[in-house]
């Protein structure tokens, strides 16, 4: 939202300054035009006041949207070196990436990632909120394959030590135990 935000504010800049260029360069062929123009701001000047503070407010949006988006002091870096080029990746890049995946799992009400650098591989742990009913170890097992198996073919990272799944809640109630019955029966 906030990158769409900051595209939007400068394309807007950008058309404005086009706009004030093409308008320079037709006053500057133009010299009846030119008084025009300078008549016009001095009759209506509050136009002219509000039009330049709100292109000042356009530029100070457009540059707190920027600031905003750089990295952070705190922020740890996955850095991996070849043929003299170095690749870094945000660690909270990949637990974003990471935490998406949980969304494929129906089971699975909420994923919380965290990503440990352990200089050149990873430890990957999983807290999650599962429904009730669930096959656990059946869902951890499917989990840990699906993350190994999305970060080494979709980012590259084929160093992972250990993904360690941590089931902290398991919401909603068990199912009676004729329904799991009935279920195995088919």
């Amino acid at each position: 939202m906030k990158r769409a935000l900051h595209i939007t504010l400068g394309l807007v800049i950008i058309l404005v300054l086009i706009g004030q260029g093409v308008m320079l360069i037709h006053m500057a062929y133009s010299p009846e035009s030119w008084v025009d123009h300078i008549d016009l701001l001095r009759r209506e000047r509050g136009w002219g006041m509000l039009a330049g503070i709100g292109l000042i407010g356009l530029v100070i949006v457009y540059l707190a949207t920027a600031i905003r988006s750089l990295p952070k002091e705190g922020d740890q870096y996955l850095a991996f070196s070849s043929e003299g080029a170095t690749v870094s990746i945000l660690v909270r890049a990949v637990s974003e990436f990471i935490g998406k995946i949980g969304d494929e799992f129906a089971a699975i009400v909420s994923m919380k990632t965290t990503v440990i650098p352990r200089g050149r591989s990873i430890d990957i742990e999983l807290d999650l909120r599962i429904k009730a009913g669930t096959q656990i170890p059946e869902l951890c097992q499917l989990l840990q394959e699906r993350v190994r198996e999305s970060v080494k073919t979709n980012l590259g990272l084929s160093e992972i030590k250990q993904i360690r799944v941590q089931v902290k809640d398991i919401v909603g109630d068990a199912p009676p135990a004729n329904e799991l019955s009935d279920s195995e029966e088919r």
